[in-house]
Parts: structure tokens; sequence; C-alpha cells
């Protein structure tokens, strides 16, 4: 697990739950904006984030041919990819960092929601 890298932040693009199709790839993507102790990882290993409104975001992504990644609550049980709301959920996400010359990309392995959003339930599809 020593490769593995655990980023804090709250959840800004959640395609976890269905695969996002960007240009005929699909790929499961998760999008956190991080928090201090995130960034600060993040920049410790060299990894790319993007500001946006003043907060540093980074995309992690897992293709579809390795399976939706896995989900835990904050009691640390698996649950339901829904579980993960659109956005607004505080998380830690588990990334693998990618291999030269990718290697600050990451991999996106495991996701634990922390705490929800408030005011928002589990995800469903259905509503849309």
């Amino acid at each position: 697990m020593s490769n593995y890298i655990p980023l804090t932040g709250e959840t800004v693009f959640n395609k976890v739950g269905t695969p996002d199709n960007f240009k005929g790839q699909n790929k499961y993507t998760l999008t956190i904006a991080l928090d201090k102790d995130g960034k600060k990882l993040a920049e410790k290993n060299g990894l790319a984030t993007k500001e946006y409104e003043g907060k540093t975001q980074l995309t992690s992504k897992r293709k579809v041919d390795f399976g939706q990644p896995k989900v835990y609550n904050s009691d640390k049980e698996e649950v339901d990819a829904t579980h993960l709301s659109l956005f607004g959920d505080k998380v830690t996400m588990l990334v693998k960092k990618g291999k030269e010359p990718y290697d600050n990309y990451t991999y996106l392995e495991r996701i634990r929601v922390e705490e929800k959003a408030d005011g928002v339930s589990d995800y469903d599809p259905a509503e849309f």
C-alpha cells in the first residue's frame, strides 16, 4: 500500500456511478477540491492540479476495464457508489501515481465518504 496516496477534500465532479465518456473513452472520474492537507500531499508528490475559483482541484480516473472503484462510508463499510453525492461530500480518495512520463497523474483506487454534504441524500440516477 506504500505507493498509494490518500488525498482529502470535497467532491466537485463525480462520475463514479456511471463512467464519463470523453473523446470516445469511458472512465470513472472523481474531481475533488483539495483541503489543506490534500493540497500539501499533492504538491509533495508532484501531482497535476488545477485552480478553479480559488480552490485547488485534482481529478483522478480509472479505466472501466478495471471495474468501478470501491466506495466506503465513514464507518469504513463498503457501500454502493450511489452513496457518493454528485458534489459537496467530504472524501478521502486513495489514488495510485502513474508511471513515467505520466507520474503527475493519478489512478482512482478507492473512495471513503467522510461526511455527506448538507441536505444531500444518496444519488439516484433515476431522478434525471
